[in-house]
């Protein structure tokens, strides 16, 4: 998966950012909620001022303000609310919007016909695919159930029951919220459930027969399973008759052979998990061992900018210019590296190893073997000291994880001594830290990391606990989308309140894409410039790279105008909600990443402060309506 600096922060970092709180949530929520409250102030005393006057209009203003303060949230209680609740609640099902899960089981009975099942990692598809479909369902539900339940009640009259009798517009607003996620949560827990079924029973098979079994001279067994849903394994068992078939498809089976000497095989393991990984501090070294902050650039187009010594648990250091973490490359076949610092190592997390996770990518400046693949090894080394281990070699396998297990103790050299090595005694530094160096082998070919691209891993979370935590986020985003469509929908008929709240959604997954074009601006690396200058392009056949074919002039109005145009979809961008991080949680469980908690209490402080926001337009807008008056 495509990982994020932001992804690896803690929700301290997140909202408060030590040492750039100009960049952190808390100062973006308190700009943006100064911003809505001018605003609200400003068109507040506009629309006033055009029924009342000016003079007066201030103060109907002034007044609003105080009855919401004074009376109303004062005033406002719980029973009522929940009986509003209650009635939205209902009217909800009365739309027939149970229906959602009978599609949502239709659509699950239909995937297997267009899910591959020759997959080279099945559980990221089944997995991607059932929280997708969810997604979807859910908060087109959302945007639907919530954007047509006030105006058509306003347009039934049903409205004017309600306010004339002793409920307050905080009331109305509030119960109509809870009515709606009520109705989505109640659809939302069987369509999790029914997920997790799926993705479970699609994925488990049993291989029942064995092949090939040959002893071997030291003791011990090797053999192939029979070939089951599109794949077989590989497997070696120790003289007692125990071990484990090769990782295929994402996943292995233990093994067993019993007195009669029958082998007998388990179900699948490793497939759908939630990996909790450690990540490290990334440095380079050059071809002549110099340290560097970047790998070497094989031609992808990024900004400038370096990885930083403080790791991924910060990327401080990493380029501001870019939302995306782009390869840095090692040279084969000279003392380039790229070394992983990892923090915590202590025997308590690691007491039988040092599991380790490898994602590399490979890059062939000739083409060599192609059967064999680029071969690489793996270092332990002390931080400080001129200890390490022996490298262990390995073969790249390119877009697949590749899982691998370093010794507590291995054969090293200890400056010019060679004697065995205690990881935890003489690899490991007094902070607790441990190196691991990364090299390729092969003379004149490459590969190429990220920081996150080598973790340790010390535990692992259950998979079932992942979903759940997978399906907590899409609740999140149903909870934001019914609050903008209810505060919609207390100034704008049905339809329309529909489209905007589309529109919104629509701008937050927008969000990346303005962001990124916003900083390429900043950096003043031309893609083809802005949306004006990428239309006049278009009509004059102009290549991206060449310069813009128009005189000095004009080449300067159309530059300023794509400027003002893209720094004010940034900032409109940057006030809506950034749901493609939300989205993003579906990715972490499709990639057996655990979600760790600190996302998800960013995602419920963002969704609290929307939906607070919401509330507050909902409420000003429906006073100012005068329903019954």
């Amino acid at each position: 998966m495509n990982l994020q600096p932001d992804d690896f922060w803690s929700f301290y970092e997140w909202f408060f950012r030590p040492g750039a709180f100009l960049e952190s949530a808390a100062l973006k929520g308190i700009v943006l909620a100064i911003l809505a409250t001018f605003l609200g102030l400003v068109g507040g005393y506009v629309v006033s001022s055009s029924r009342y006057g000016s003079g007066e209009g201030f103060f109907a203003v002034a007044r609003a303000i105080r009855d919401l303060f004074r009376f109303d949230l004062p005033g406002t209680r719980l029973r009522r609310i929940l009986a509003l609740a209650k009635l939205a609640f209902k009217e909800a099902l009365r739309r027939k919007v149970l229906y959602v899960v009978g599609l949502f089981v239709v659509v699950l009975l239909l995937a297997g016909w267009y899910l591959n099942p020759q997959s080279d990692d099945p559980a990221r598809l089944y997995v991607s695919f059932v929280l997708t479909a969810t997604n979807y369902l859910v908060l087109a539900l959302a945007l639907f159930i919530s954007a047509f339940s006030l105006p058509e009640d306003i347009k039934n009259k049903t409205m004017y029951t309600i306010v004339t009798k002793p409920v307050r517009a905080t009331e109305i607003i509030l119960g109509r919220m809870l009515g709606f996620i009520g109705v989505g949560t109640m659809i939302l827990v069987p369509m999790g459930l029914l997920s997790y079924v799926f993705v479970v029973r699609g994925l488990d098979h049993t291989h029942t027969k064995v092949a090939d079994v040959r002893e071997m001279p030291r003791g011990g067994f090797e053999g192939e399973t029979d070939y089951t849903q599109f794949h077989s394994h590989t497997f070696a068992l120790d003289e007692n008759g125990e071990g484990l078939t090769n990782i295929v498809r994402g996943h292995r089976h233990v093994v067993l052979r019993d007195d009669a000497g029958n082998f007998k095989i388990g179900s699948p393991t490793g497939a759908l998990r939630a990996r909790i990984p450690s990540y490290g501090a990334l440095v380079f070294r050059d071809r002549s061992g110099n340290l560097q902050e970047e790998g070497i650039d094989v031609g992808n187009e990024r900004l400038a900018g370096g990885y930083g010594s403080a790791g991924i648990s910060r990327l401080i250091g990493v380029t501001q210019g870019t939302r995306k973490v782009e390869h840095g490359y090692v040279e084969g076949g000279t003392l380039g590296t790229a070394e992983f610092t990892f923090p915590n190592v202590t025997k308590e997390r690691y007491p039988d190893g040092f599991p380790i996770d490898l994602s590399l990518r490979a890059y062939r400046s000739y083409k060599g073997d192609i059967e064999t693949g680029i071969r690489g090894s793996v270092t332990m080394k002390h931080p400080e000291k001129p200890i390490e281990s022996n490298p262990i070699a390995f073969v790249v396998h390119e877009y697949e994880v590749d899982e691998k297990t370093l010794p507590l103790t291995t054969e090293g050299t200890d400056g010019t001594e060679t004697r065995m090595l205690d990881v935890f005694e003489d690899l490991v530094d007094e902070n607790g830290q441990m190196t691991v160096v990364v090299r390729c082998l092969d003379r004149a070919q490459y590969l190429g990391v990220t920081p996150a691209s080598v973790y340790l891993r010390p535990a692992d979370n259950p998979f079932g606990w992942n979903m759940a935590k997978a399906y907590i986020s899409i609740w999140l985003q149903m909870t934001m989308i019914i609050a903008f469509g209810v505060m919609f929908s207390t100034f704008l008929t049905g339809p329309v309140a529909m489209i905007a709240t589309a529109v919104c959604v629509l701008l937050g997954f927008s969000a990346e894409q303005v962001y990124d074009t916003r900083h390429y601006i900043d950096a003043g690396i031309a893609r083809g410039g802005g949306p004006i200058e990428s239309m006049v392009r278009l009509l004059k056949q102009d290549a991206m790279t060449t310069q813009l074919d128009v005189d000095t002039v004009a080449a300067k109005v159309i530059q300023t105008t794509d400027a003002g145009i893209v720094y004010t979809l940034d900032a409109i961008a940057t006030a809506l909600p950034n749901l493609p991080k939300m989205v993003g949680t579906a990715e972490f469980a499709a990639s057996g990443f655990d979600i760790f908690g600190a996302i998800l209490a960013r995602h419920a402080m963002a969704t609290f402060g929307y939906v607070l926001l919401a509330f507050l337009i909902s409420y000003f807008t429906l006073k100012a309506r005068e329903i019954a008056a």
